[in-house]
């Protein structure tokens, strides 16, 4: 009986064991390389143009792919766009509406309640880009930056 409960454990722990490996090699290792790959990128605009970055960093993957920042451009709070060679393709300096007045607007229009939004370059222009998964629905939503106007919606559904 004893060498069953030995076995068992045994066999359990190396069942444990191989979960555990493939969660490192397949999923954490990958995204750790890939968020520690956006930061690098972060910080190579940022010291190359000499930007004082304000704490907003995000991919954006629509039609192309651009990063977008948040940084200090003498004195100016300002959005940047820069594609993947890492070129300027847009700067935007000026008043930019609340989040919590768009995720409103958002709300009153689809009935659906979005956590955050994130700042995007699409048509040429700087937006506010907002994703809703629902069962049996997807939905993207892109309002003006500046104005918080709607720009246009995909929805796709089944």
């Amino acid at each position: 009986m004893k060498n069953r409960t030995f076995i068992l454990s045994t066999l359990i722990l190396g069942i444990i064991l191989v979960i555990v490996t493939f969660y490192m090699l397949f999923v954490h290792v990958p995204f750790y390389n890939y968020t520690h790959n956006l930061d690098e990128i972060r910080n190579q605009i940022c010291e190359d143009n000499n930007y004082e970055y304000l704490d907003y960093f995000s991919e954006y993957r629509g039609k192309s792919v651009y990063y977008m920042l948040k940084v200090n451009i003498d004195g100016e709070e300002s959005y940047v766009a820069y594609d993947t060679d890492l070129n300027l393709v847009d700067t935007y300096q000026g008043d930019v509406v609340s989040k919590n007045s768009v995720l409103e607007k958002i709300t009153d229009k689809y009935d659906i309640v979005l956590d955050d939004l994130e700042v995007a370059y699409e048509n040429e222009r700087f937006v506010y880009y907002g994703l809703y998964q629902g069962e049996d629905m997807l939905l993207y939503v892109y309002y003006d930056l500046s104005s918080g106007d709607f720009i246009k919606a995909v929805k796709l559904d089944e």
